[in-house]
């Protein structure tokens, strides 16, 4: 048999060979290193490993920017609306026709001023009627005791005699009660709004008469969430628009903090008072109050700067050229900036960008500083 190589025997020979070069060259490639770290290793088992400090020794290029100081202040707006400081709708106490309303629209009055006079001529005879009969009572208390002085008369007829009297006097009161019942006069000082009344009208005790509003002082009351409740103070600045005067702001301040919580919405009664000295506010006006709820001071830092994993939020904070990383609780955004609560303070660095290269003691080269 003819040992010489057939063509087919050559190729499949050059493969074999082929194949056994790349093994041997991957083999020499992924395992080598391994054997030589093992001898290294176990050569010199304290010699550092030269290659991973020089990874940790190269510094990340970072903008930095300083830890600022901003007072945690909570704007609350709500819109109200105005009351007067004292409000009455005036009803009378009697019925019966009017003769005078001696007051106009809008007229400022006094307290205890007449606003209003019903036709008493009937009430008039009533008192003159108990007063006779006081007087009657009076002489005849007056001509008992005597007779009892004389043991013509027993005591038991002064003791009646007394009686009637009192019972007359009682009667003269209450006659004079429902003759003043028929002149209406001002609780307090205010402006009398538009009567709904007139002379020559019959009203009933039910009859809406007039308004009267002491206008000195509007009212406006709103709600505060709970949370923030520890910020509110008496006496506190508040301030206003009105639609009738929307181009400046109406100074306030608060005057009365609801007792309770609304267990319903969570929220307390606020009543803002603003003086109207002008008279240029009205009962019923809407409001559209402003309050600043001033808080501590805590630390800002630039939104860039505040990173969040795991649910927690932290910055980096450069100290010696190294990054810190410091965990932190975010408080309010207020613009661009972060409030913050945590180990920091203002005037510290933290990086605002290159956060995404950094781990704890990695060294930084401050690249820029935010707001140089």
């Amino acid at each position: 048999m003819d040992d010489k190589p057939t063509p087919v025997k050559k190729i499949r020979l050059a493969a074999i060979v082929v194949l056994l070069g790349i093994i041997g060259w991957g083999t020499q490639d992924h395992w080598s290193p391994l054997f030589a770290s093992a001898s290294v290793d176990t050569a010199a088992p304290d010699k550092p490993d030269v290659s991973k400090s020089k990874i940790r020794g190269k510094s990340v290029p970072v903008i930095v920017e300083a830890v600022g100081e901003i007072r945690d202040t909570v704007l609350i707006e709500a819109i109200g609306t105005g009351r007067a400081q004292q409000s009455v709708i005036m009803f009378s106490a009697a019925a019966g026709e009017i003769i005078e309303v001696p007051i106009e629209t809008g007229e400022m009055v006094k307290k205890d001023q007449v606003v209003m006079r019903l036709d008493s001529r009937d009430a008039r005879l009533l008192v003159k009627l108990a007063q006779t009969r006081v007087k009657e009572a009076e002489s005849a208390l007056t001509r008992a005791t005597r007779l009892r002085d004389n043991n013509v008369r027993s005591k038991a007829n002064v003791e009646d005699a007394d009686i009637i009297l009192e019972r007359a006097k009682l009667e003269l009161s209450q006659a004079q009660e429902a003759l003043s019942d028929r002149t209406m006069r001002a609780p307090f000082e205010g402006v009398v709004g538009m009567p709904s009344v007139e002379a020559g009208d019959r009203i009933t005790m039910q009859s809406n008469v007039m308004t009267i509003d002491d206008r000195s002082i509007i009212w406006v009351e709103f709600d505060v969430a709970e949370r923030n409740l520890a910020r509110l103070k008496i006496n506190m600045p508040v301030t206003a628009r009105t639609p009738t005067f929307s181009d400046r702001d109406i100074k306030g301040y608060i005057n009365k903090i609801d007792s309770r919580i609304n267990p319903v919405s969570r929220t307390v009664r606020v009543r803002a008072a603003f003086p109207n000295t002008e008279d240029e506010l009205r009962p019923g006006m809407s409001f559209f109050v402003a309050v600043n709820l001033a808080g501590p001071m805590l630390p800002s830092v630039p939104e860039l700067a505040l990173q969040w994993q795991n649910g927690e939020s932290f910055v980096w904070r450069v100290t010696e050229g190294k990054a810190t990383k410091v965990n932190v609780i975010s408080k309010r955004r207020l613009n661009n900036k972060v409030l913050i609560e945590g180990d920091i303070k203002a005037g510290d660095i933290v990086v605002v960008e290159g956060v995404q290269r950094l781990r704890d003691g990695r060294l930084v080269e401050i690249s820029a500083s935010e707001g140089s």
